[in-house]
């Protein structure tokens, strides 16, 4: 089954073949911590940063709830900025450490407006820490990092950014957007197997988790669990993952080596002009991600069908999620899916599918594709 979905996304071959090591026992090991800690600075690289940067062993979810747990404290104000299904999502973890929730809701087909939070900010902005989403995976919106991180610091509001879906496929210079906790997963843009959560903390943040005036509610689930462990013994606070840092490792310099945001980008802006030429409604009215496009079926279609006629071609896609999720099919140019054989099976199943389905639509996608700058110079 070929895998072309918004996360897990496809493995290649070179990434799994890293995966498949097994080298040493990374308890006892104390090379083996020098090694790691080179892996988790280049995700710092990546990121055009300094800043101290590190694995959790877990799905990105993981590095969401230690976030909170780790920042917010019982009795913060706390600003849930959100457009999508992700955004809102926040204020359950904020309610589990008892903190004060303002929910902002914005459209969720436009990415957050900076003139309208800077207003609503202008009249209150007394919180201690804000949250966000860089990339809605679900809807294909991506946020204006820089600019929503640049006004929450101008209030010294502290940032927890959720960017799984976004990082390594979109640029992202963590100085200069000025947040303090950044989010990531192995299994999106990177395209490693499922199992790492990465974390990116600047200096605010460090400070502030050391200032704390009440204990982190978990030890798993706890940044300073990785950043103060001391034992004589032992350099992490449990077993790591060496087999899926040595994954993460190819998939990581394989980002960096190919200008995977660039590559995003092309890949993305191809794909909204092959939907839109085809005479489909794209649901991002503004503001589309660059690592994946939702595309509007007809009212009377839905996803779960196409899914299935696709599956039964041996591709694996996915549809949307929130109020119109059974409309949306989710096209994920993301990782080690942009490959112009994985794309061109893909644009014919959905051919074939979509003729059984009765959708009418302008041209072949297929057909459209294989004439593109994308297929003939990738």
């Amino acid at each position: 089954m070929l895998n072309l979905c918004p996360g897990p996304t496809h493995i290649s071959q070179a990434v799994l073949k890293a995966y498949g090591q097994a080298k040493t026992n990374p308890d006892i090991d104390h090379k083996y911590t020098q090694y790691q800690r080179q892996v988790e600075n280049q995700i710092s690289q990546l990121l055009h940063t300094k800043a101290v940067s590190f694995f959790m062993v877990g799905e990105a979810l993981l590095a969401l709830e230690a976030a909170v747990n780790s920042i917010i404290q019982p009795g913060d104000r706390v600003l849930v900025i959100s457009n999508g299904v992700y955004g809102q999502g926040f204020q359950d973890f904020v309610n589990f450490v008892k903190a004060e929730v303002v929910l902002y809701e914005s459209d969720w087909r436009r990415g957050i407006n900076l003139n309208d939070l800077k207003a609503f900010l202008e009249n209150d902005h007394d919180f201690q820490v804000a949250t966000f989403v860089h990339c809605e995976t679900p809807t294909g919106i991506t946020n204006d990092i820089h600019g929503i991180g640049q006004i929450l610091n101008s209030y010294n509001i502290l940032s927890i950014v959720d960017s799984v879906s976004a990082i390594g496929g979109e640029y992202i210079n963590f100085d200069q957007a000025k947040v303090d906790v950044l989010l990531g997963g192995s299994q999106k843009c990177f395209s490693a197997p499922v199992g790492l959560a990465s974390v990116t903390l600047s200096k605010r943040a460090i400070e502030h988790m050391e200032n704390r005036h009440s204990p982190i509610p978990s030890f798993y689930a706890n940044f300073q669990s990785y950043l103060s462990f001391d034992d004589p013994h032992f350099d992490f606070p449990y077993t790591m993952n060496d087999q899926a840092i040595y994954a993460m490792d190819v998939a990581i310099k394989q980002a960096i080596d190919s200008d995977f945001a660039n590559k995003h980008q092309k890949w993305a802006e191809a794909t909204r002009q092959l939907f839109k030429e085809a005479g489909f409604e794209l649901y991002a009215k503004d503001h589309a991600s660059n690592t994946l496009t939702s595309v509007l079926l007809p009212e009377s279609v839905s996803s779960l069908d196409v899914m299935k006629l696709v599956k039964d071609e041996g591709i694996l896609i996915t549809k949307g999620d929130g109020p119109q999720g059974e409309r949306l099919l989710r096209i994920a140019h993301m990782g080690s899916n942009m490959e112009v054989k994985y794309f061109q099976k893909m644009y014919h199943a959905l051919d074939k599918s979509f003729h059984h389905l009765g959708i009418k639509y302008q041209g072949e996608l297929e057909e459209k594709f294989m004439l593109s700058d994308i297929a003939k110079n990738y």
